[in-house]
């Protein structure tokens, strides 16, 4: 299980990482989930004139953050970071490293995903699962082009997935638009911990696995409904 917060429009940066690591580190952690910390592996995605740049790292992202170099990243329109509570102990490393990508009918396409999807292997022809979140990007982008990437597309997809799997909760981003994309099933346990954050001002959306106090006042964030659906046009 994971948290991640995305940034679009004109944001701070800093406080945008910092938010990270303050969900990571469990300090913002008011949900009615069993994990508070997530310290198996982060990256940051953001925008640089027109192309996607990413950053990895292994360990807790506390540990990283010192040490990232945010100059490229303070004049960015768009900031994702993902930072990771291995679910299997045996998927750790920066392989498992979020954002997950896939080239799929010549669109470059980058995920990032807070859950566990443990039988969507099987919609792949597969006979075991060897990492679910790869499994769920490819599941999801081999099929479809950036213009038919909806809501009801995603809904119907996930439909036929079979029972088992906590969250399909993700980021999706391509060269020219991102979109967040909340779903659990209905009877999870933790829909607190599995419910997405929105915040927008007149210049700014933050969505985030949890609300940030120190990018809006509380009163502004709004807990995402399930199956809630946001796009994110870059160059507008």
């Amino acid at each position: 299980m994971c948290r991640m917060i995305l940034a679009h429009g004109q944001f701070d940066a800093a406080a945008v990482l910092e938010a990270a690591r303050a969900m990571s580190c469990g300090e913002t952690a008011t949900h009615d989930g069993p994990i508070k910390q997530h310290p198996n592996g982060w990256g940051c995605l953001w925008l640089d004139q027109g192309h996607i740049r990413t950053l990895h790292g292994t360990g807790t992202f506390a540990d990283a953050l010192p040490g990232i170099d945010i100059e490229p990243l303070r004049h960015s329109r768009f900031l994702a970071v993902h930072v990771r509570h291995a679910t299997l102990s045996k998927n750790q490393g920066i392989e498992f490293s979020h954002p997950l990508w896939r080239t799929s009918g010549g669109t470059q396409w980058y995920m990032m995903h807070n859950g566990f999807l443990p039988t969507i292997f099987a919609q792949l022809g597969m006979t075991e699962s060897r990492f679910d979140s790869a499994e769920y990007l490819q599941y999801i982008v081999d099929q479809v082009t950036p213009a038919d990437f909806t809501r009801d597309y995603l809904r119907d997809k996930m439909a036929r997935v079979a029972p088992g799997g906590s969250s399909a909760n993700a980021i999706f981003v391509t060269r020219d638009k991102a979109w967040a994309w909340q779903w659990h099933p209905d009877d999870t346990p933790y829909p607190d911990y599995f419910s997405l954050h929105h915040y927008q001002n007149n210049s700014t959306t933050f969505i985030s696995s949890e609300p940030i106090a120190a990018l809006g006042a509380t009163s502004d964030w709004r807990r995402m409904s399930n199956h809630e659906f946001h796009e994110f046009p870059f160059g507008e």
